[in-house]
């Protein structure tokens, strides 16, 4: 399936937008790990566990369908290239405008309170700020932004709820979305499936100036799969860490009312 999902990808982009099309990131299920991080370490150990494996599993999935879709469309396509640099690149300021839609459109799929709304939208919107320029600056550890974003998030969704005595899971749920995606792609686990892709279809050589990918002998497929689900690991860690050190933040002594997180 996810293979299938992968090649079919790359076929749209070859078919209907051309042999340079726009950049394209990945929404990868990082929240499956985040959830599971949490619950471990709220000594809630047996759902905890179950997620955790169950996150695991999905990763290495998710790792060799990204090998072999693009393997397959290697295959199918004899001018198929692997560059690591986007040629039609949207400018970066372009995000930030799309950033309050996606958390309006998650928002209304949850099915969320309209007065709860523009607390989300703020709170989603400072925590990819800070995300988007945290990974500029420590790009060559981005686990370090996705910590600072959801530090971010966490400490003003906990004030809010300490202020206003809302429901901070809540207003963290949409927030939580927008420091999730691109992460796979930033730790090198995309990048990662490309090596193995090239050195099957021998299809290693640059477009436009740009690098391709450079395969390291002896690299198998299933150091490629693991590092996919390792980078997953890695971001959810991240992320967790810096929910956790919010809550420390804004509630010292613990919370009396409820549980900090209560997913």
């Amino acid at each position: 399936m996810y293979s299938f999902s992968i090649l079919r990808l790359y076929l749209i982009s070859h078919l209907y937008i051309g042999r340079n099309p726009p950049c394209q990131k990945e929404d990868t299920p990082a929240d499956g790990p985040v959830c599971s991080a949490l619950e471990l370490q709220s000594r809630a150990i047996v759902p905890g566990s179950i997620r955790i494996v169950y996150a695991i599993i999905y990763s290495l999935f998710l790792g060799f369908g990204i090998t072999i879709g693009a393997v397959l469309y290697g295959m199918f396509d004899d001018n198929a290239v692997s560059t690591t640099s986007c040629t039609n690149s949207i400018p970066a300021h372009y995000t930030f405008i799309f950033v309050p839609l996606f958390v309006l459109c998650i928002s209304i799929l949850y099915q969320a309170k309209w007065r709860q709304m523009p607390v989300m939208l703020v709170v989603a919107f400072a925590g990819y700020v800070v995300n988007y320029f945290s990974g500029l600056r420590f790009s060559a550890a981005p686990q370090v932004a996705n910590t600072l974003g959801a530090l971010t998030v966490g400490v003003l969704a906990n004030l809010y709820s300490r202020l206003r005595h809302g429901v901070a899971a809540a207003t963290l749920i949409p927030a939580i979305f927008t420091q999730v995606p691109g992460g796979l792609a930033s730790t090198g686990g995309l990048l990662s499936g490309l090596r193995t892709a090239n050195a099957l279809t021998n299809s290693t050589h640059s477009v436009n100036g740009t690098s391709s990918v450079q395969y390291s002998e002896g690299e198998s497929l299933n150091t490629v799969v693991f590092n996919v689900a390792a980078s997953m690991i890695q971001i959810a860690i991240g992320i967790a860490v810096g929910l956790f050190i919010s809550a420390l933040i804004i509630y010292p002594l613990g919370k009396r009312r409820s549980g900090l997180f209560s997913f």
